[in-house]
C-alpha cells in the first residue's frame, strides 16, 4: 500500500501556529507518510478564498488529503478531497477581547469567526490541540466530534543539558545571577506588558531575556533588568532555554502553549497563567507555578521562588521533561495524525 501523501498549506503566519504546521510535516513523516507542506504569502491568512485560485490548476492532485487551520481550510473544499482542519485557539472566545485592539476585535468578529466557522463546519475532520480548545469548539460551533492531538515538541532537538546544569552561552552576557526567559510576541495576550511590572518587585540582581517575536512595535528595553534577543533560529532558542533558570510566560490566553513545552522540554521550570490550555502543560507545583491571570505580585513570588531555590528548578525540570516526552512528543503527534488519516480515508 502507498504510503498517504496529506498536503499542508499553510500561510506564513506571526506565531506558534506557524511552527505548529512545520512540527506535524516532520512528525508525520517520521510515521512513514509522505507530507508536503505548501507555504503561502501572508496575505491568504487574510484572504483565503483567494487560495485556489493562486495556484496551478489541479494543484491538489497527487494527494490523499489536504489540511490547513481553521482559517483557512474551508476554501479547500472545492477539490472533492478530504479536509482536515486544526483548530489551535479561536478568536471569538470573550476572554481575549480586552486584550485585543479595536481593529483586531473588528476583524475576529466580522471576518476571522466567519473564516473558522466554516472551516470547523465544512471540514472532514477537525482537530484541536489541547482539551480547552475543544471545549471551545463545541461550544461555539456544535461540532462535538473534534479529534484531541496535542501540539508537538521535537524531544530530539529541545533537550536538556547534562545534569540539567545552566550553559552560560546561548544568551547575552550580564551580571544577573538568576536569568529569566520570556519567548514570543510582545503584545497584551501574551501578557508582554506585564514583564515590567513583574521585574520592578524582583531582586537587582534578576534579569529577564525576551524574543522579539512577530508582533509588537520594536522598543527600547521597557525595563532596565530586560534584554531584547531577537528571533533566534531553533538552534538558538534551545540554547535560550538550556541558558537560562526558568520561562517567565504571562500569557493571558493560549490555545495550547508552544513556549511553556518547549521549555520544559529543556528542563527549565516554568511560570505561566492559570488560565485557557496552559494548566494542560504545566502541572502546578510540579514542572512549575500557575499564577491567577493578571497578578503581577503572584508572578513575581513564584519566580523569586525557584529563583532561591536550585533544587526546585532541578526537580520541576526533571518531571517537565519527563512529561513532554510523553505527551507531547513527535511520537503522540505523528501517530495521532496517522491515525486520524487512516480512519478518514477508510484504509
Amino acid at each position: 500500500m502507498m504510503p498517504i501523501r496529506p498536503l499542508y498549506i499553510s500561510p506564513v503566519g506571526r506565531g506558534g501556529v506557524d511552527f505548529g504546521i512545520q512540527n506535524i510535516t516532520r512528525a508525520v513523516r517520521l510515521t512513514g507518510l509522505q507530507p508536503a507542506l505548501l507555504r503561502l504569502p501572508e496575505l491568504y491568512n487574510f484572504l483565503p478564498a483567494l487560495i485556489p485560485r493562486a495556484l496551478p490548476a489541479d494543484w491538489w492532485r497527487g494527494f490523499d488529503l489536504l489540511q490547513g487551520r481553521s482559517r483557512v481550510a474551508f476554501s479547500f473544499k472545492a477539490t472533492g478531497l478530504p479536509v482536515v482542519t486544526t483548530v489551535h485557539h479561536l478568536t471569538t472566545d470573550p476572554e481575549l477581547q480586552p486584550y485585543s485592539s479595536f481593529a483586531q476585535r473588528l476583524f475576529y468578529r466580522l471576518v476571522e469567526s466567519r473564516y473558522d466557522g466554516l472551516s470547523v463546519t465544512d471540514a472532514d475532520a477537525v482537530v484541536c490541540v489541547s482539551r480547552f480548545t475543544q471545549r471551545q469548539v463545541e461550544q461555539t460551533y456544535g461540532r462535538a466530534d473534534s479529534t484531541l492531538i496535542f501540539d508537538g515538541i521535537d524531544t530530539d532537538v529541545f533537550v536538556p543539558t547534562p545534569g540539567f546544569v545552566r550553559r552560560d552561552d546561548g544568551l547575552p552576557p550580564s551580571d544577573g545571577r538568576i536569568r529569566l526567559l520570556f519567548v514570543g510576541n510582545r503584545t497584551r495576550r501574551k501578557g508582554f506588558d506585564l514583564l515590567p511590572q513583574i521585574m520592578a518587585r524582583l531582586p537587582a540582581d534578576y534579569v529577564l531575556y525576551y524574543t522579539s517575536g512577530f508582533q509588537g512595535k520594536a522598543t527600547q528595553p521597557p525595563h532596565p533588568r530586560m534584554v531584547p534577543i531577537g528571533s533566534p533560529d531553533r538552534a538558538g532558542l534551545v540554547a535560550a532555554y538550556q541558558s537560562c533558570d526558568l520561562l517567565l510566560f504571562p500569557s493571558r490566553l493560549e490555545g495550547f502553549g508552544i513556549a511553556p513545552a518547549e521549555a520544559l522540554a529543556c528542563g527549565r521550570p516554568v511560570v505561566t497563567t492559570n488560565a485557557s490550555a496552559l494548566p494542560e502543560v504545566v502541572d502546578d507545583a510540579l514542572n512549575g507555578f500557575l499564577v491567577p491571570r493578571n497578578d503581577v505580585a503572584g508572578y513575581a513570588e513564584r519566580v523569586r521562588a525557584l529563583g532561591e531555590d536550585a533544587a526546585l528548578r532541578q526537580r520541576f525540570g526533571e518531571h517537565g521533561r519527563a512529561k513532554v516526552v510523553a505527551n507531547f512528543g513527535y511520537e503522540q503527534l505523528g501517530n495521532g495524525f496517522r491515525a486520524l488519516y487512516t480512519r478518514l480515508l477508510r484504509l
